[in-house]
Formats: structure tokens, sequence, C-alpha cells
């Protein structure tokens, strides 16, 4: 397998107010999907036995802040919904695309004395989410 850097990540908001670019600011991007599962032991089984059960999925992205950032915070409210898509190796055909409809959980600034300002921001989802190719 060819390693990549996230210089080709593509990341994308998609809201009610249009869609917000994130990658030229990113410094992090995490994508966490989970599955639970219900028990099935019963009786004499010496073994848990496991069913999947309902998938979620949440990402968390770090950004720069910028000086013109106020469309940025707008769009990153909490609770705003839309639809986060993550793209690590750009968007040439067949590379990985991740397409989750998600709440904004609200954009976080980290206000650092004679250094970059970051903001950081959770998405939960809400429903079904794809991993595929473009």
């Amino acid at each position: 397998m060819a390693e990549f850097t996230g210089s080709n990540l593509v990341l994308s908001w998609i809201w009610s107010g249009g869609t917000v670019s994130l990658g030229g600011d990113y410094r992090t991007c995490s994508w966490n999907p989970t599955v639970a599962y219900s028990d099935i032991s019963a009786g004499s089984d010496t073994h848990v036995g496991r069913l999947t059960n309902l998938k979620d999925a949440t990402a968390a992205v770090t950004l720069v802040d910028s000086s013109a950032g106020t469309a940025t915070y707008a769009s990153l409210g909490a609770g705003v919904g839309g639809t986060l898509i993550i793209q690590p190796e750009g968007t040439a055909a067949t590379k990985r695309k991740i397409t989750l409809p998600c709440f904004c959980d609200g954009a976080v600034p980290n206000y650092v004395y004679n250094d970059t300002t970051t903001i950081s921001v959770n998405f939960t989802g809400n429903g079904a989410w794809t991993d595929g190719a473009n």
C-alpha cells in the first residue's frame, strides 16, 4: 500500500447556507465510524455471542481561524445540520470519499497569545453514511 500525506485532503461542509471548503484551513481531521452490538448469549453458552446493531460515526476537525471567519463560524454553529465530505486523497476518480450526514457540535475557538488561533469542531452522524470512492 502506498503511503500518502494529508496535503491532498479535500474537506467540505454543505449546510443550508451553501458549501464551505474547510480543506485549505485544516490542521487535523479524524473519522470515527462505530457500531453497537447486541448480546445474544444465552443458556449454556461459554462465550459471548453478538449481532451487529446500529452504526454511527463522528468526525473531528481542527482549523486555522481566519480573520474573515464569520461565515465559517455561522456555518459551524451548534446544532447546524448538513453533510460533511472528507476526501483524504483528493477528488480523483477511485480515491476514497466519506460522506457523513450530520450535525455540527459547534465551533470551539482556541485563542493563543502570540500564536495561531485555531477552531476545533466535532460532527455527530445523523443517518446513513458512506465510505467509498469518488
